[in-house]
């Protein structure tokens, strides 16, 4: 074999070569695709039912009446003294839980319809009751941006959306 021969046959070699490297890349750039999409799957799970435990323990029924209890004598009294109170700081950071579900449903970290099936009606309840609140809240301190601007979007997208499911629902 002359040297053009083995030059040929190198050539052809490295040329198999390549396209054989280049199928191995694109065949491990999907499997970590793959994998990035099943680590990303895993982790939305974990964070939405780290935050639905939250829902159905205990203490969050307990909570929930002491800040509805809290809302009707604070709304009776046409909101005085209020402000800054344990009580106040307490139903704030209630509401904030919501607002958190609603920023994580719109930045795609849980899914917007399976918080919306899992919460139904409380989210809508709950901003009900609290939106006087909320409303005092940011006319007395004078807020510029509704810091609880996703709560409010996640109960009425979630009251649209149980509307609309209650219309295809045929009568008993």
């Amino acid at each position: 074999m002359d040297i053009t021969q083995v030059s040929v046959l190198l050539g052809a070699v490295s040329s198999v070569a390549v396209v054989a490297g280049a199928g191995f890349i694109v065949f491990q750039l999907r499997q970590n695709a793959k994998l990035l999409r099943e680590t990303a799957h895993a982790n939305k799970a974990t964070i939405a039912f780290s935050m639905f435990e939250r829902i159905i323990a205990d203490s969050f029924v307990r909570r929930r009446k002491n800040v509805y209890d809290m809302v009707d004598r604070y709304q009776a009294k046409n909101w005085e003294g209020l402000l800054n109170t344990m009580e106040d700081l307490e139903a704030r950071n209630y509401a904030y839980m919501y607002e958190l579900f609603g920023q994580f449903v719109k930045d795609g970290v849980i899914d917007k319809l399976m918080v919306m099936n899992a919460l139904k009606s409380i989210v809508v309840m709950d901003w009900m009751k609290m939106e006087p609140m909320i409303r005092y809240l940011n006319k007395t301190l004078n807020l510029k941006i509704n810091p609880w601007e996703n709560f409010e979007w996640l109960a009425k997208e979630t009251e649209a959306y149980l509307k609309d499911l209650e219309s295809r629902t045929p009568a008993s």
